[in-house]
C-alpha cells in the first residue's frame, strides 16, 4: 500500500494538470463543521445522501483532494473523512445533522451544522479506501434499498394530509413576446407550460384546488402573476422555469433540478440565474421602487416558510427524477415578491444541456417531476399541521 505521503504527493501532481481544489483545512467552530477548501467550491461538486439503519450522512466533494495536516475535531458523533476515489472527497457523518448545510461568503468553506452532546475525539482520516463499507461508493442494490427507504418514509409523511380543496397557484414563467432560454429549437416557456398543466392535474386529483398563471401561449406583467395567489387565498404559490448555461461552452456541463425561495444572495451563479428570470417581468419598474419592495418582503416570515417549502420539493423532486441534485438556493427573483404567502421558483432542468432537453419535453418526465412537486407540497403542508396542532 502506498504511504500517505507517497499518496497526498501524487494526488497534488494530479491536481497540477486538472485543476482539482485541494481540502486545507476541516475544524469544528461552535458547533459547526468547517471543510476550507483552496478555491471557491461549485455547489455542484457536491452530493449527499442519508443512509438509515444506522443513520449516516454522507457529502462526497468531487474534483477534490485532501491537504496534508488538515487538523482534527472535537465531537460526539463520529465525522470520517477519506480520499474516496482519486478525485473525491466523502464525509460521512454518524447520525443526522443539526440543519441545513451553506457555503461562506467566498464559496471556500463549506459549512455543516453538527447535533452536539458532550466533547470526544471522533474524527477520523482514512486511508482505507476500499476497506470501510459506508466510505465506498454505492453499488445499485444499496442504492435502491435507500431509494426504497425514502419514497416509503415521503409516502407516509404525505398520505397523513388531507388537503381538502387547499388552494394553490402554478406559474408557468415567460410566455408570449418572452420565450425564456431557448437552446435546440426549444423554448423554455413550452416546457414549463406542459409542466404546469401536468402538476395542476397531479394536484387536482389529490384533493387541491389549482389556479394556474397561464393555461396558453401569453405574456403576463409580473402583478398579474402574483396577486393571483392573494385574490385565490392560496396556500402555496409555485413558479416552474428551465435553467440555461451561461455560455455554449459550459451547456454540456451544467444540468440538476435547483430550487429557490426569496433571499437575498451573494452567490454569483443564484444571482445569474435570478437577472436572467427577472430580465423580462421587470420591464418599466425603477430601481429605487424595486428596492423598497424587496427590503419590505425580505423581512416578512414567509422568507422562512418558502425555505422549508423549498427543501421539501426539492427533496421530493429528486426522489423523483434521480436527477443531479443542484441544491435548494436563495435568489431575488422578482416573481417570488408579489405573493404574500410561501413562494419558491423550481428549476425543473437545464434546456441547454443536450441530454436534459430532451427530458424536459418528455410527458413522462414531466409526469414524475409533477409527482415529485406535489409530494413536496404535501410534505410541507403536513409539517405545517403539524407545527400548528402542537
Amino acid at each position: 500500500m502506498l504511504s500517505r505521503w507517497l499518496f497526498i504527493n501524487i494526488l497534488f501532481a494530479y491536481t497540477s494538470v486538472y485543476a482539482v481544489n485541494v481540502l486545507e483545512k476541516v475544524l469544528l467552530n461552535d458547533k459547526v463543521l468547517e471543510l476550507q477548501f483552496k478555491s471557491a467550491l461549485d455547489s455542484r461538486q457536491i452530493h449527499s445522501f442519508a443512509m438509515k439503519n444506522p443513520t449516516k450522512k454522507v457529502f462526497d466533494f468531487n474534483d477534490a483532494v485532501m491537504g496534508q495536516n488538515i487538523g482534527v475535531i472535537d465531537a460526539d458523533k463520529m465525522v470520517r473523512i477519506a480520499q474516496n476515489q482519486p478525485t473525491k472527497i466523502r464525509v460521512v457523518i454518524d447520525g443526522e445533522i443539526g440543519g441545513e448545510p451553506y457555503f461562506s461568503p467566498t464559496n471556500k468553506t463549506y459549512k455543516i451544522p453538527l447535533e452536539l452532546k458532550k466533547n470526544e475525539l471522533a474524527f477520523l482520516f482514512t486511508d482505507k479506501l476500499k476497506n470501510e463499507n459506508d466510505l465506498e461508493p454505492q453499488n445499485e442494490n444499496n442504492k435502491k434499498n435507500i431509494d426504497k427507504q425514502e419514497t416509503q418514509k415521503e409516502a407516509s409523511t404525505t398520505s397523513s394530509y388531507s388537503p381538502n380543496g387547499d388552494v394553490v397557484v402554478i406559474d408557468a414563467g415567460h410566455g408570449g413576446k418572452d420565450p425564456g432560454a431557448t437552446s435546440g429549437g426549444k423554448k423554455e416557456k413550452d416546457a414549463v407550460l406542459a409542466m404546469a398543466k401536468e402538476l395542476g392535474k397531479v394536484l387536482s386529483r389529490r384533493g387541491y384546488k389549482v389556479y394556474l398563471t397561464r393555461d396558453d401561449d401569453r405574456f403576463l406583467t409580473l402583478e398579474q402573476r402574483t396577486k393571483m395567489a392573494d385574490r385565490k387565498d392560496a396556500k402555496i404559490f409555485v413558479s416552474l422555469h428551465c435553467n440555461a448555461a451561461p455560455n455554449e461552452q459550459r451547456a454540456s456541463s451544467m444540468y440538476g433540478v435547483e430550487t429557490f425561495f426569496l433571499q437575498k444572495t451573494r452567490d454569483a451563479r443564484s444571482q445569474r440565474v435570478a437577472e436572467r428570470e427577472n430580465s423580462a417581468v421587470l420591464q418599466g419598474t425603477d430601481r429605487s421602487s424595486k428596492q423598497v419592495i424587496l427590503d419590505a418582503v425580505l423581512s416578512g416570515p414567509k422568507i422562512i416558510l418558502s425555505h422549508k417549502l423549498a427543501i421539501d420539493i426539492q427533496r421530493n423532486l429528486l426522489s423523483n427524477l434521480r436527477a443531479y441534485d443542484g441544491g435548494v438556493r436563495s435568489a431575488p427573483f422578482w416573481v417570488l415578491v408579489g405573493a404574500s404567502r410561501p413562494s419558491v421558483l423550481v428549476e425543473i432542468g437545464y434546456i441547454t444541456h443536450p441530454q436534459e432537453r430532451i427530458k424536459l419535453f418528455d410527458p413522462s418526465y414531466q409526469e414524475q417531476a409533477a409527482m415529485g412537486i406535489a409530494d413536496g407540497i404535501g410534505r410541507y403542508l403536513a409539517n405545517r399541521a403539524k407545527e400548528i396542532d402542537n
